[in-house]
């Protein structure tokens, strides 16, 4: 029933990237169009590492992409090179194609658009370059101010459920109180893009867990032949170890380590570093609230060890969608009945999360990540270990679970 003259939507997303667009999708399909809002206007940037594992296509052919359209403006994977402190390398899968290790490379740019474009034709209604300013509670529903980024328009709409999918800063969790901010479940992300005019970068991802980067690491991602993304995740204990920045860190280490310097020969830097936070996925909070409900990033859905987030943000879209609808259809949108999200993140991807949280509070040791990886790059069993549970969700007691220890004891690495 309306109970104003303001706009009314059942559903509201506020975010138009990976989760929020394919939040707007699942919800169509579900017999509900939303309103799609973001403070950008597509294409836009995301800073973003722009690899696209295997899990992640499984996800995007549910949402009807197929893999040569993706691909048009990114470069396939087969290889996966992980770099120890003291340089020994864990190599997983060959340059060649190989279906085990299909992933894939793709500019952010290109990548939220592609799904943007897709959801716009599922929303309602698109806001594009209005910034959520204010909410409230009204008669049971949120009552939300929207400001174009000129500040010169604002919309009023009313919604039965809002969707904060407004990534690792999001302005919802944040106004509605549900995630407090905590280093102790944070990195920080940089990245730059580099050309090559000398050769070809060959289709592998590295993974660099450098000394002064440690519980982090620096990446190279080709996203094309002749460019690759190179960026660093880590936490602000740099400033207290090293008296530096994190900035300064990336800067050093670019310079400083050979592999690196070895990937990274007869190519040169073609924009600026750029920023972004990456909350993680062991922040303790709820992700629901009454006619709430926080996906992707903007939930803390990040992997502790990895820093991918693409994901999950896809997967609990599709999720929120399921059981958010099913609220919408009853005309009961309280916490109590949106309480099913939350049961299913926990018991699904939390316990993944809590092992590489694990995995990532082991590797702030270089003693232990030396002899870790080390192990990793000479060692079947090890290196079927790491494979099987870095960035991987997990469910809980896995370790406990005869079947995985078979497959790493089987596994063919």
């Amino acid at each position: 029933m309306r109970r104003s003259g303001q706009p009314y939507y059942p559903v509201v997303i506020i975010g138009a990237g990976p989760a929020g667009s394919a939040a707007t999708i699942y919800f169509a399909r579900k017999g509900i169009r939303p309103l799609l809002v973001d403070k950008a206007r597509f294409p836009r940037d995301k800073v973003c590492g722009d690899g696209i594992p295997l899990k992640t296509f499984q996800l995007l052919a549910d949402l009807g992409f197929h893999e040569h359209q993706l691909f048009s403006r990114g470069f396939k994977i087969h290889q996966l090179r992980v770099y120890s402190p003291d340089h020994q390398v864990a190599v997983f899968g060959t340059l060649k194609p190989d279906a085990s290790t299909k992933s894939g490379c793709v500019p952010r740019l290109f990548f939220d658009d592609a799904l943007f474009q897709r959801a716009k034709e599922s929303a309602a209604n698109t806001l594009l370059e209005y910034k959520l300013e204010s909410f409230h509670r009204e008669n049971g529903r949120w009552v939300l101010t929207l400001r174009h980024r000129t500040g010169r328009s604002v919309e009023t709409v009313e919604t039965d459920l809002l969707i904060g999918a407004d990534g690792g800063k999001s302005r919802v969790a944040r106004l509605s109180g549900l995630l407090t901010p905590d280093p102790a479940h944070h990195f920080d992300g940089l990245r730059i893009y580099y050309e090559s005019r000398s050769k070809e970068f060959e289709p592998a991802v590295h993974l660099f867990y450098d000394a002064k980067t440690l519980p982090g690491y620096v990446w190279i991602f080709p996203v094309a032949p002749d460019r690759a993304n190179v960026g660093i995740m880590m936490d602000k204990s740099c400033k207290q170890r090293y008296g530096k920045t994190i900035r300064e860190i990336f800067e050093e280490v670019l310079q400083e380590n050979p592999r690196i310097r070895r990937v990274l020969e007869g190519s040169r830097p073609v924009d600026r570093i750029r920023g972004a936070p990456l909350p993680l996925g062991t922040l303790p909070g709820s992700r629901i609230a009454d006619g709430m409900m926080l996906i992707g990033d903007a939930a803390a859905f990040i992997n502790p060890v990895t820093g991918g987030g693409i994901y999950y943000a896809i997967l609990s879209a599709k999720y929120a969608a399921e059981f958010g609808s099913q609220a919408v259809n009853k005309g009961d949108t309280s916490k109590k009945q949106l309480m099913p999200y939350e049961d299913w993140w926990r018991r699904t991807i939390l316990p993944g999360f809590i092992y590489s949280g694990w995995l990532k509070n082991k590797f702030k040791s270089e003693k232990f990540t030396r002899w870790f990886l080390g192990k990793v790059s000479r060692n079947r069993l090890f290196a079927n270990f790491f494979i099987s549970v870095y960035g991987r969700p997990l469910p809980r007691h896995a370790l406990i679970n005869p079947w995985f220890w078979f497959k790493i004891f089987f596994l063919q690495r």
